[in-house]
């Protein structure tokens, strides 16, 4: 995770959002207890209320994966082909279609080669993060693989402004500067929305990371998270809101609520109209869920914590955190 000075297009200080009963909205399976609201620091430093909002990061409305096949007769999850920017289903079709460049994928009798535990797991993310050539993970690493791994549950506590205001320039996402821990949100579910993933990264070792059919998967913290909206995967065009970015304004489905395609987004895909207030839309194209920031962050933290402190940004994001990952020590930082 790379972090940014907050700079941006100027824009209007007089966006904000339209009350949204925010505790309401969120699915109560989720909950590790009431959401309250606590004095925070934003972080452009301002003091602000904010929802404390603690949560298990796995979701409890759908089952999570498949990721990868186990063998050619199988299907995977999703996976957006680098080459052709298409949209495939990981199957014996798409596999073949690596082959044919070179890459090998699975065995003569079809066994497809994945990631097969955690261990595994987090020699991808050293050697992508650490910025091995394609030599040294052929050697001691992991290439032409599916990446997957069953995720952790774990407790977070995610801070969002209660009352969102804009800042004089919003962020684009390149320049945003947040904790790896925090992503770029939540969804009404409880799950953390994330960056686009770090696609040349991952396939520099001729491997792909797919997403299963709700748009998640599991980052190099073992934390499943989203890095598109199970409403775009669904198709849903009610037009809802199905999150919160980490500055408080709602994100919305794909559409509006009559099932028509939003108009007159700006770099960041949000808009202002019909007394809804600035929020912004999921879509089926980069950046997926945000383009950036309208206004000043909250933060994410592991475990149940009381302290928000957006300024800080990195490892854990904060301080005062109680009860992380179950079942496991020693995983890389941050998210892929």
């Amino acid at each position: 995770m790379r972090l940014f000075s907050l700079v941006g297009a100027t824009l209007s200080l007089a966006a904000t959002a339209a009350p949204v009963d925010l505790p309401s909205l969120f699915d109560k399976r989720a909950l590790v207890k009431p959401i309250t609201e606590i004095e925070g620091i934003l972080s452009d430093g301002s003091k602000a209320t904010v929802y404390k909002i603690v949560v298990r990061s796995l979701p409890h409305d759908h089952a999570m994966g498949p990721w990868s096949p186990a063998t050619l007769n199988d299907k995977g999850g999703y996976w957006e082909d680098t080459v052709d920017k298409k949209l495939y289903r990981v199957d014996a079709d798409y596999l073949r279609i690596l082959k044919q460049r070179g890459w090998d994928m699975f065995d003569a009798d079809g066994t497809v080669h994945r990631t097969k535990d955690r261990t595994e797991f987090d020699k991808v993310a050293r050697q992508e993060l650490a910025g091995w050539t394609y030599e040294q993970a052929a050697k001691d690493g992991v290439t032409n693989s599916v990446i997957e791994l069953q995720p952790l549950e774990q407790i977070v506590t995610i801070f969002l402004p209660k009352n969102p205001k804009a800042s004089e320039a919003v962020t684009p996402l390149r320049q945003a500067k947040f904790s790896p821990r925090s992503g770029l949100g939540i969804s009404t579910n409880g799950v953390r929305f994330f960056p686009p993933e770090p696609v040349n990264r991952i396939t520099a070792f001729k491997n792909i990371a797919p997403l299963d059919p709700k748009g998640g998967h599991t980052g190099f913290g073992h934390e499943y998270h989203y890095h598109r909206a199970p409403s775009v995967m669904d198709g849903d065009k009610s037009g809802k809101v199905v999150g919160f970015a980490l500055d408080g304004f709602p994100v919305r489905g794909p559409t509006e609520a009559d099932g028509s395609t939003p108009k007159k987004l700006d770099s960041i895909s949000g808009h202002d109209h019909d007394g809804l207030g600035y929020h912004y839309h999921v879509s089926n194209e980069w950046p997926y869920i945000v383009g950036g920031f309208k206004g000043p962050l909250g933060t994410a933290v592991l475990g149940d914590a009381d302290i928000c402190d957006a300024t800080k940004t990195g490892g854990n994001g904060g301080k005062g955190g109680k009860g992380g990952p179950k079942g496991g020590k020693g995983a890389p930082k941050g998210g892929k």
